[in-house]
């Protein structure tokens, strides 16, 4: 059975050994078993945040990321279960979370083994990036790049209203923001906001992958600006940069049940391509 280690952070020699185990499960699954927000802390040292390595024979064979009541986990199927285990009984109450990234993790088969349900999915869509759609942003408005340490609360303050609703996404924070400015892959010019009468209205924040491809990393519209149109605009002008950077084809996350998104997508040319899913387990306390 493997060790498993609780730690405040991670020093940058487990930090490398956990984002090359995460490489691993990638290339062999298909799908990154560790999101942004997770990579983005794993040296953090933060209240709440719990990190969990597993270690069998001096080799790290799993990672895991309790944040109170969330846990995300990547590993061998030993190094899984060693590790939900070890975050259930440090989980702050009484009702843990957990992500499954993609159709062939081995998380979800563990996960519901230890007796976790299903309560979220989220679906990954993809499309090329030829034969692009051509939509322009309605009258008075306009597409600019963000501009690093002028746009950031700007953006914060959309963000926080258009995913209001979002249990992840609405509760960004500057230090949110900061970590994935401070990532290899961010680019700015790839960071696109609308603008009307020089106030943001709303963005397409696009990510370019090491391996070429492309993402609408996140598209959002401040609600006051519903109605106008400005989604498809800023969707096709994200679609236009990322080809224009050479990606073949182009993936996004959109929640199961965003039936509105989804036939948005959809009706840009996206198609189902892998799932995400979050499961719940409600712990007794003795």
């Amino acid at each position: 059975m493997p060790t498993v280690n609780t730690l405040d952070r991670l020093d940058s020699a487990q930090q490398t050994s956990v984002r090359a185990m995460a490489d691993r499960l990638e290339a062999r699954d298909g799908a990154p078993p560790l999101n942004d927000q997770a990579l983005s802390r794993l040296g953090s040292a933060e209240p709440g945040l719990v990190h969990l390595i597993s270690v069998d024979n001096s080799q790290v064979t799993g990672y895991a990321q309790l944040d109170r009541s969330e846990v995300t986990a990547a590993g061998t199927p030993e190094a899984i279960d060693a590790l939900l285990v070890a975050a259930e009984a440090r989980a702050t109450s009484t009702r843990l979370l957990l992500w499954s990234h993609g159709q062939r993790s081995a998380v979800a088969h563990i996960a519901e083994e230890r007796g976790y349900e299903r309560v979220r999915t989220l679906w990954q869509l993809r499309r090329s990036l030829s034969d692009l759609p051509d939509v322009d942003p309605p009258p008075g408005v306009r597409i600019r790049p963000f501009v690093p340490g002028q746009d950031e609360e700007s953006w914060l303050a959309v963000n926080a209203a258009a995913f209001a609703t979002h249990p992840e996404q609405g509760r960004w924070t500057r230090r949110d923001l900061a970590a994935r400015e401070a990532e290899p892959w961010f680019d700015p010019t790839g960071f696109l906001l609308a603008e009307r009468d020089s106030k943001v209205i709303g963005f397409h924040w696009t990510k370019l992958h090491p391996d070429g491809l492309g993402e609408v990393y996140v598209l959002g519209v401040d609600p006051a600006a519903q109605g106008m149109h400005l989604g498809p605009s800023l969707l096709a002008a994200g679609l236009r940069y990322l080809a224009g950077r050479g990606a073949p084809e182009v993936l996004l996350y959109v929640e199961g049940d965003n039936q509105k998104a989804l036939a948005l997508y959809e009706h840009f040319g996206f198609h189902r391509y892998d799932r995400d899913r979050q499961y719940s387990l409600t712990l007794t306390r003795t």
